[in-house]
């Protein structure tokens, strides 16, 4: 039964992919004014095929995925730790509220120029952009995660005379990862997106830029555009396939419930 449910939902995904695909190539073939600048799906994977032979777009992954990667460790790294102290400490919480409802709420578009005046089209000025933009959902995840933990679970661990950093290891840690690892998967996302549009905004070296300067060439354009889509998609199975190996534990009981 389960294996005939696999089938039927990918049979459903490559006749979606195929009704999308015939789509593109008919709208690419209209002589309508308004979509003529839409190259054909033929055309677009053929340049799709020359750009994946050669090290300029391997380059440009590299450096898109170096940034992504960088800025979201950052965000771990202060995302986490902050997100464990105000959870700990409920005045903080309170009282840095509406600073950081404001902050998250912030268009990022809006903060490039800023960031570009400050520190250039570099890597940093794109790295600095991911963690004033993805570090939110991590933060308020983990706020969320440690406040949920069981309280029996809590009133477990004291009761065996467990210290607090085996506590906050054993017991806050695994419990309040479910809810950080939403916030991991949004970051994720915005990471790439922040980087890709950093790039090709300001100029920062990768993909993005990579797409800007063939706006002549629209066949290019597009195969690159195509490759930033499989290049999220990638990112998001990546994250996904993280949690589940790292979190069976938890969907364990909640399937058998």
């Amino acid at each position: 039964m389960l294996r005939t449910r696999r089938r039927q939902v990918l049979l459903g995904r490559l006749l979606t992919l195929l009704a999308l695909a015939a789509g593109w190539q008919v709208l690419g073939s209209s002589p309508d004014a308004d979509v003529k600048a839409v190259p054909k799906l033929s055309a677009v994977l053929a340049a799709l095929g020359d750009e994946l032979g050669t090290s300029a777009l391997a380059t440009a992954l590299g450096e898109t995925l170096t940034t992504t990667a960088l800025g979201l460790v950052l965000c771990l790294l202060v995302g986490i730790p902050a997100g464990l102290i105000l959870a700990a400490h409920p005045a903080l919480t309170i009282s840095s509220r509406f600073v950081i409802d404001f902050c998250r709420t912030v268009p990022p578009l809006a903060v490039i120029p800023l960031f570009l005046l400050l520190m250039g089209p570099t890597q940093r000025m794109a790295v600095s952009l991911i963690i004033a933009v993805s570090v939110w959902p991590i933060l308020l995840q983990t706020i969320h995660g440690v406040r949920n933990v069981d309280p029996e679970l809590l009133s477990t661990a004291r009761s065996f005379g467990l210290p607090l950093w085996r506590r906050l290891l054993f017991v806050v840690g695994p419990a309040s990862m479910p809810y950080v690892f939403t916030g991991i998967r949004i970051s994720a996302t915005l990471s790439l997106l922040l980087t890709i549009g950093a790039e090709l905004i300001a100029g920062v070296p990768g993909l993005g830029k990579e797409i800007l300067l063939s706006q002549s060439v629209p066949d290019r354009m597009f195969a690159l555009i195509t490759v930033a889509g499989v290049l999220g998609m990638a990112l998001a199975f990546a994250v996904t396939a993280i949690e589940s190996r790292l979190l069976a534990w938890h969907h364990v009981p909640r399937a058998a419930a």
